[in-house]
């Protein structure tokens, strides 16, 4: 597993980290002219979903995200007590850090390109949870952010992305992500349970967390399941998104002291009967397999998380990895290359560092 594990760090490392990304369709001089809605969503789709790479032909350049880093620098720590993985959590956690922000949304962390969703839209220049919850999470294995950070960061997750019931996407948003939500309240969780923070915020941190986790739990179907969110804009079941609740629903509860293991029970046998076909990770629940990178490696990541717990055995998690890793550049499988939508498999945020987060995890339970 190590040595899977260092050939995709090296691969993604000779390249800084840089690479494609799925949502960077806006990032070219086209994209910055899409002022419309419909116009900034059909192109990044246009981008993401393109069988050839049109980036070049758009003037679109590789990135390195601090979202990739700060997963990547979590992954490394993992391994912290090898010593050269400890120089590279060390290595990419401090890039991590360099990019927290500072003014008005200080202490949170963005995405480098706007993004248009069926429900949202969120510009570069603000902060969103789910780049905040990685990059924090990488710094703070990492040992990357001091206090004074750790403060802005609390603060910072509390003021603009908290609206008094659950965590929010962006400071602008009051729409309701379970993913999202969970993993502000596992965020939260971890600084007021595990940093030296004041007493009064660090309890305002835990019991925001606190409400945010019932939150969710009260959006669990009858069936186990949870949608991406409520109504019916948002009512689709899938692969990676229903990992990072359970995930993070798991990490919530145990710092809080929380006892969620009926609806954990409940959402992984959904998740494991639905979501899978055999040891091969489904897209949507209960469709035809839709290959995909991160939801791929967030499968691998959950079967190491599902043996860890005891759901599942360990055949299944060492199943799910070879059922996967065919496609990723890096691997030595001579295959990841030679497939339809490269540039997305390419992607240092939506590939690499998920897929390295899975197989650190993946050693502690299947070591060697």
């Amino acid at each position: 597993m190590l040595a899977l594990a260092d050939r995709l760090f090296l691969w993604a490392d000779a390249r800084t980290w840089a690479g494609p990304d799925p949502y960077d369709g806006l990032t070219g001089p086209l994209g910055r002219l899409a002022v419309h809605r419909v116009l900034r969503q059909g192109l990044l789709q246009a981008v993401k979903r393109s069988p050839a790479d049109l980036r070049p032909a758009l003037g679109i350049r590789p990135l390195r995200t601090a979202t990739a880093t700060g997963f990547a620098a979590g992954a490394c720590a993992r391994l912290s007590a090898f010593p050269r993985w400890h120089e590279r959590a060390l290595r990419l956690g401090r890039w991590t850090a360099a990019e927290q922000l500072s003014g008005r949304y200080a202490g949170l962390w963005r995405y480098e390109f706007d993004v248009q969703t069926r429900w949202s839209y969120y510009p570069a220049s603000v902060p969103n949870l789910v780049a905040t919850t990685f990059c924090a999470d990488g710094c703070l294995d990492a040992g990357t952010l001091g206090d004074e950070a750790v403060g802005a960061l609390a603060r910072g997750l509390l003021e603009h992305l908290h609206n008094g019931a659950f965590f929010t996407y962006t400071p602008t948003s009051g729409v309701l992500v379970h993913n999202a939500n969970l993993m502000g309240a596992a965020l939260a969780a971890r600084l007021a349970r595990t940093t030296p923070l004041p007493a009064g915020l660090a309890d305002r941190l835990a019991g925001a967390a606190r409400r945010a986790v019932e939150v969710s739990l009260a959006g669990q179907r009858p069936d186990g399941s949870w949608p991406y969110g409520p109504g019916p804009r948002l009512d689709w079941v899938d692969g990676f998104h229903t990992g990072y609740v359970l995930l993070r629903l798991d990490q919530a509860a145990t710092l809080l002291g929380m006892d969620v293991r009926t609806p954990l029970e409940h959402g992984v046998g959904h998740y494991l009967r639905h979501l899978f076909d055999g040891p091969l990770p489904r897209y949507f629940a209960d469709t035809r397999t839709r290959r995909d990178p991160n939801n791929d490696a967030t499968a691998v990541r959950m079967a190491a998380w599902a043996a860890e717990r005891g759901f599942t055995g360990t055949d299944f998690a060492r199943e799910t990895l070879v059922a996967v890793m065919d496609r990723y550049p890096g691997l030595g499988t001579g295959t990841g290359t030679s497939r339809r939508n490269r540039a997305l498999w390419e992607s240092p945020r939506w590939s690499s560092a998920p897929l390295l987060d899975a197989l650190t995890a993946l050693h502690d339970v299947l070591p060697g």
